[in-house]
């Protein structure tokens, strides 16, 4: 089952807007309730993604301070768009129908709501899911693998969908 933008923007208009809803109700201002938000131009590891949001939600007491989470990303080697969202502990995402469009740029935007938001941790942690420009062996290196025990290999072949 496909994860349709289109069908959340068309549910929730200010899904990538990193103030949510801007409708002008009274409400109470809670000052340890802020939202922060990261865009950059480029893809992310997904492996490393996956790391970084287990990590977060994985710890109850800061997932409990997330009021909401939500992005759009361009994954290393995958056509389409990672679309997720998620509240405390509930994350739900995956890639949608649409693709990046020959020429448009490949960018990742992350949005955080919570209370006592760690800003720069949460950001730097997004950020350093970012995949790399260049994969890190080339066909022919030889390396030590971890197979349980070290081991000397020769790469053989990349593989770099999704990673």
């Amino acid at each position: 089952d496909a994860f349709s933008l289109d069908r959340v923007l068309e549910f929730d208009p200010e899904f990538l807007h990193p103030e949510g809803e801007h409708g002008h109700h009274e409400h109470h201002h809670d000052d340890s309730v802020s939202s922060c938000s990261s865009k950059f131009e480029g893809e992310v590891n997904f492996t490393r993604l996956q790391m970084y949001i287990q990590a977060l939600i994985g710890d109850v007491e800061s997932a409990m301070n997330l009021f909401r989470y939500k992005g759009v990303l361009a994954v290393r080697g995958m056509k389409q768009k990672f679309v997720f969202q998620g509240v405390h502990m509930i994350f739900s995402g995956g890639f949608s129908d649409s693709e990046w469009k020959e020429g448009e740029p490949r960018e990742c935007r992350f949005v955080f709501i919570g209370r006592q938001l760690d800003k720069k941790s949460l950001i730097q942690g997004f950020e350093d899911c970012k995949a790399e420009e260049t994969l890190r062996f080339n066909v022919g290196d030889r390396v030590e693998a971890n197979v349980g025990m070290w081991v000397d290999g020769v790469i053989l072949k990349q593989w770099d969908e999704g990673n």
